[in-house]
């Protein structure tokens, strides 16, 4: 009698459609049927359970979003006469707030339990990574039947695979490598778009990459790669869907930036601020209630996905050149992202596209926004060039305009500085020429006394004098091709004064020198020393009417420059002309004579072909030449 009842129990766990059968000893079930029920009062216990009617279903399935609590029912047979050690996974059991195992054998005898509380601390203890893993033996021939109760906050699905201990292992190790590939995909994205935005300023990637930064957040958490590779569970990694409802914000943002909707297209605009503002209620409704904001978000996203798809049409019809690429990428997005709230709704099969569809579609998003925004730069960059060849013809036209103006300039100031010069020139010349008669007339010079004739010989010479300075500064301002060198202050200082020496001693001046031997300077030498002379026949030219007449040259080091001060007591000038001794054809009492050129070239010299400064100012005594060069180490 009793072998009669057992074959019956084998026979109708054999005829039953949710009966898994165990036929091999490298088990791996990944689709079998099972039973499920709907806990809607929440008060079912085991013991009720066992004499309650089970739906079938699939060991892959989705509950939609208002089921919280349920019951699952596995039903097991090993046709095989070996033991078999068996592993039940629930690969979203990381999702969960808990979930109860009861094993019973073929006479409803509770054999084993195990709890999980994927929200306590000690979650990482009793899970395999992201899954709930339940372990087992099935004797030769044995029947025995899984209870499952499990608890969620909401979107109740689940997916549960039946392995050997072997295969278990196995799956363990590759079960989420492709949400890392997909995570490491999007944060590659982020960190090049991130990066285009500190060097360009675009604001578009730097929303760009927020969004793709706080959908990658949620891939992390919703995929399993949070709990599965850290070991984050339970209010903290739910926590992470809170990317889900902050990321359409920064799309927004970047839609509003990219096509820029507020100067351009301002009905548009209004639509996308208005998925903001509901985004962002949203948001501070989950810190109110997180569960009941997490259940609304997909009829927001719903919302938010009609509002891209209206927009980008709306552009599109509008002629909007970048908005095609944005209108296919986002029909990508729509079409998975749709396909994947079905899912959670519950309103389509559990399968791996369903199931990661927002994934999908934001990574085929992420890729064709990329292109979006690397072609946009093309464009940009295409426009720049354009401006800048425009502003290039722009500047060669006003150049052509300058140019003509300035060779007019230089014309008639050269007209002018001839003109100046051959006027000082007359009476040098004329000098000149009237020795020469004089020299050739030896009875003219009979007839002049001593001291006149000394006197003209005077006049004479000091004309050629001038005329040789003025020479002298004409040439300078005008010579090509000036190379400069390092050379020693000393050695320029000496070579002025040897050529202008003898002035110094004809006209009795004192000279005080106090000049660094070893200070090299950097510049133009032969240029450098024309501006001593040019400043030292300045002081010249001012004392002669002194009676006590001297002249001091000093060299100072102040910070990584050379100063060198020359000075003379002849008085100083009056204050409202000092600041004009340095204009062209400008004289003051200390430029009785020349054209006016000397101090002029050697302002010029010093501030524009050896970055130095020439500057004067009145002293006690008189005035003071101040030139500060960079020292040469």
């Amino acid at each position: 009698m009793k072998l009669m009842l057992c074959i019956m129990l084998l026979f109708s766990f054999a005829l039953s459609n949710t009966t898994v059968e165990i036929s091999s000893d490298t088990t791996e079930i990944k689709t079998f049927q099972l039973s499920y029920l709907i806990n809607k009062d929440k008060k079912l216990n085991f013991e009720d359970v066992l004499s309650v009617k089970f739906q079938d279903g699939k060991n892959s399935d989705t509950l939609g979003a208002n089921v919280t609590n349920t019951w699952i029912k596995i039903a097991l047979h090993n046709s095989t006469s070996k033991e078999q050690k068996l592993v039940l996974h629930q690969e979203l059991g990381y999702t969960f707030l808990r979930l109860n195992y009861y094993e019973v054998d073929s006479k409803n005898i509770l054999r084993n339990t195990k709890e999980f509380l994927i929200y306590s601390p000690y979650a990482n203890e009793h899970m395999d990574g992201a899954d709930a893993t339940f372990r087992f033996t099935l004797k030769a021939y044995q029947a025995k039947t899984i209870y499952i109760h499990q608890q969620t906050n909401a979107y109740h699905f689940y997916n549960y695979s039946l392995l050997s201990e072997k295969n278990s292992i196995k799956y363990l190790i590759y079960e989420k490598v492709d949400s890392i590939l997909l995570i490491g995909l999007l944060l590659a994205l982020i960190i090049y778009n991130m990066l285009i935005y500190y060097s360009s300023g675009y604001k578009e990637y730097l929303y760009y990459s927020l969004y793709l930064l706080f959908a990658t957040l949620w891939i992390f958490y919703m995929y399993g790669a949070l709990a599965h590779y850290i070991g984050v569970y339970g209010a903290l990694s739910y926590r992470f869907n809170f990317g889900l409802m902050i990321s359409p914000i920064f799309l927004t943002l970047f839609i509003q930036t990219l096509f820029k909707t507020k100067e351009k297209y301002k009905t548009e605009h209004k639509f996308l601020n208005s998925v903001i503002f509901v985004l962002i209620v949203n948001i501070l409704y989950g810190l109110v209630d997180f569960n009941s904001a997490l259940k609304l978000l997909a009829f927001i996203l719903d919302y938010v996905l009609i509002v891209f798809m209206w927009v980008s049409i709306s552009l599109y019809k509008k002629g909007d050149k970048l908005v095609k690429i944005f209108l296919i990428a986002h029909t990508f997005y729509l079409i998975f992202n749709v396909y994947a709230l079905l899912f959670y709704m519950g309103l389509v099969d559990f399968n791996y596209v369903s199931s990661h569809g927002i994934g999908i579609g934001i990574l085929i998003e992420a890729l064709l926004l990329a292109y979006l925004l690397a072609y946009k730069l093309k464009i940009v960059e295409k426009e720049k060039e354009l401006q800048r060849g425009l502003k290039i013809e722009a500047i060669k036209e006003q150049n052509k305009s300058q140019l003509l103006l300035l060779q007019k300039s230089k014309m008639a100031d050269m007209g002018e500085m001839i003109g100046n010069i051959a006027h000082q020139w007359k009476q040098p010349l004329a000098v000149v020429g009237m020795s020469v008669a004089i020299l050739r007339e030896k009875k003219l010079m009979q007839k002049l006394s001593d001291e006149e004739c000394e006197e003209e010989l005077k006049h004479i010479d000091s004309n050629i004098l001038h005329m040789s300075h003025t020479v002298d500064d004409f040439l300078t301002y005008f010579k090509p091709n000036k190379i400069k060198s390092d050379f020693f202050l000393k050695d320029a200082v000496d070579k002025a004064l040897l050529i202008i020496g003898y002035t110094l001693y004809k006209n009795d001046i004192k000279l005080h020198l106090s000049v660094d031997e070893k200070q090299l300077i950097y510049g133009l030498k032969e240029e450098f020393i024309q501006v001593l002379i040019s400043i030292l026949q300045n002081s010249i030219d001012a004392l002669e009417a002194r009676e006590l007449k001297v002249i001091s040259i000093v060299s100072k080091r102040v910070n990584e420059s050379i100063v060198l001060e020359l000075s003379d007591n002849a008085g100083g000038i009056e204050e409202e002309l000092l600041f004009k001794i340095f204009d062209a054809y400008f004289t003051t009492k200390h430029a009785t004579q020349g054209t006016g050129l000397g101090l002029y070239i050697a302002k010029e010299i010093i501030e524009k072909s050896m970055e130095g400064r020439l500057s004067v100012e009145n002293i006690e005594e008189g005035i003071l030449f101040s030139i500060e060069v960079k020292s040469v180490l």
